[in-house]
């Protein structure tokens, strides 16, 4: 099986009281999961776009003027170690938006919460590994610092890789 890595965007909203904006996943990847909103890129489509669209498809939220964060690679292998799928996610921040926050089909719910109240929800690991490092660095997400994220699991060791990210956070 030949998969190619694909494409994707991370809108990290950020609001009031520096509280970021998640949604809760309906489809897979990290169904039932909390994450940033976003998405494929489109053929023709530059990131900052791509982005902007998947806000505004996912939350109504109409966002300005995104600033890159980061680049997260998300590597799924196959119980068997197999390739099951490969994302480039690179995440904008977004601080300027406007729009009232509305739920489309792929979302459960979605919120704004602080980073606190965001690690204390069933979060997509590179959502938790990126709100990790802003939290551990003390960054506020002032652009600081823009990030790499690495992931490379086996499909069944999620809950584990999880379970183990959460006890790091807590210690």
């Amino acid at each position: 099986m030949n998969v190619q890595p694909k494409i994707g965007v991370g809108a990290v909203v950020v609001g009031q009281d520096d509280k970021v904006l998640l949604v809760k996943r309906r489809f897979e990847p990290s169904a039932g999961y909390w994450s940033f909103p976003g998405g494929h890129v489109e053929p023709g489509e530059t990131l900052e776009e791509a982005v902007l669209r998947e806000l505004l498809e996912e939350t109504g939220l109409v966002g300005h003027n995104p600033k890159l964060l980061a680049v997260t690679e998300y590597i799924c292998l196959s119980p068997t170690g197999s390739l099951k799928y490969h994302y480039v996610i690179v995440d904008f921040l977004i601080r300027d938006f406007s729009g009232e926050l509305r739920l489309n089909e792929e979302s459960e719910d979605a919120g704004f919460f602080n980073i606190d109240e965001a690690l204390s929800l069933k979060l997509s690991i590179s959502t938790q590994k990126l709100l990790n490092l802003i939290r551990t660095k003390n960054d506020s997400l002032n652009l600081a610092t823009i990030y790499h994220i690495v992931t490379r699991i086996k499909e069944n060791e999620y809950d584990k890789v999880l379970r183990a990210l959460s006890k790091s956070v807590s210690a």
